[in-house]
């Protein structure tokens, strides 16, 4: 069944983001964007298109503002920090409901987002929200990552994955269908670093773990962005 629509009447009728979470959102996005007004404004826009669109179809688990805010906007404007300045093409292998992808596109607006997603309906929103958003640097790509991004020209710089699949998974695909790629920027949770050990040295091997970047989510734990490079 294809995407029903965001629905007007629910869209209209959701209240303002409480100003102690937004607050906490303003301060991370700050550390990208100067002025922050613009970005936050528009992540805003985009929480109330996910949760008016959640009400009809299931995109995230968040179905109220604080869940949003500190689950997952502050996580991805979190890690949005650690992005190169000097990267220009970034692929959200996954994308979800735009979680990274659609945070960083308004973090972001002269870096391109392809936002890939293999499921119809969740495609189909990333397109009207992109459109509703007035992001004109998203592209997004319906279908398995692997196979759409091989038909682009361009080796993407960086690719991110959010809460995709198990690491030793991920890796494999990235692996077995040779997606040519710079750098992976994998956001993960606490257990990152007992993942990476279970890959055993001769997987890990074929990776360079370039960087690894901690930061918190307060009473919601830990995160980190590892980098890693195929060698």
């Amino acid at each position: 069944m294809p995407f029903p629509g965001i629905p007007e009447d629910v869209l209209a009728s959701l209240e303002e983001p409480n100003p102690l979470d937004l607050g906490l959102l303003r301060q991370a996005v700050e550390a990208c964007a100067d002025p922050p007004d613009a970005p936050l404004a528009a992540l805003v826009d985009y929480g109330k298109l996910l949760l008016a669109a959640n009400r009809v179809t299931n995109l995230t688990g968040a179905r109220d503002w604080r869940t949003l805010i500190e689950c997952h906007l502050l996580d991805c404007a979190l890690a949005a920090a650690f992005v190169p300045d000097d990267v220009r093409t970034v692929v959200d292998w996954g994308s979800g409901a735009g979680l990274p992808g659609l945070v960083w596109a308004a973090l972001f607006p002269e870096k391109e987002l392809l936002l890939c997603e293999r499921n119809g309906k969740k495609a189909e929103f990333l397109t009207e929200a992109a459109l509703r958003l007035e992001l004109p640097n998203v592209e997004v790509l319906a279908g398995q990552a692997e196979e759409r991004l091989a038909l682009e020209e361009d080796r993407p710089e960086l690719i991110v994955a959010r809460a995709v699949e198990p690491l030793a998974k991920l890796l494999g695909r990235l692996r077995r269908n040779r997606v040519r790629f710079q750098a992976l920027f994998l956001m993960a949770g606490p257990r990152f670093e007992a993942d990476w050990e279970q890959l055993g040295d001769e997987r890990r091997a074929s990776w360079k773990l370039a960087a690894r970047h901690r930061y918190s989510l307060g009473a919601h734990g830990e995160r980190w962005v590892a980098v890693l490079r195929p060698r």
